[in-house]
């Protein structure tokens, strides 16, 4: 006779989980077409009409409890993406404050600096801003490429300064 070995648990293949719980009858009225397709599956893939039923009935329930699920995800995508929208609607609304009113402090200087010089008289005075407004206007509307590489250099700036706030 041998000796016993120490060593007794052998090392094994693992097997899959069966599904073992005792299974519970459901019985349906179905559309004949219903019926049909059960049948047809079941005899393509060799299975009772009866596994083939519960398969499709469990991935039915599935899609529904994963739309219900998607239901809820929508409010909380929401309230992140208006989190993210107010900080930046905030950072936005410094810079259109600074921004204003560094514009208005150069326009009163301009203007009364202007309206100082001899021989501008007021209806002179009043042509000149008639005109820088109507010039205003319309660089206002147009983009170019200089505008374009400031509104870059503005976003990234923007976009910096977020990724501060969120470090903190």
């Amino acid at each position: 006779m041998r000796a016993e070995q120490l060593n007794t648990k052998t090392p094994r293949s693992q097997n899959p989980p069966i599904d073992s719980r005792p299974k519970e009858q459901l019985c349906l009225w179905v559309d004949p077409i219903v019926k049909a397709e059960i049948h047809r599956r079941a005899k393509r893939e060799g299975l009772y009409p009866s596994t083939v039923g519960a398969k499709l009935l469990k991935k039915g329930l599935q899609a529904d409890l994963d739309m219900e699920y998607g239901a809820l995800l929508t409010p909380a995508f929401e309230n992140i993406l208006k989190r993210y929208m107010v900080a930046r609607d905030n950072r936005l609304a410094l810079l259109l404050v600074r921004t204003s009113i560094a514009i208005e402090q150069t326009r009163s200087v301009a203007v009364n600096t202007l309206g100082r010089q001899p021989k501008v008289t007021p209806k002179v005075l009043n042509a000149i801003l008639d005109q820088s407004l109507t010039d205003a206007k319309k660089k206002i509307t147009r983009r170019s490429p200089e505008l374009e590489e400031l509104i870059k250099e503005v976003k990234s700036w923007v976009v910096e300064e977020k990724k501060q706030e969120y470090k903190a």
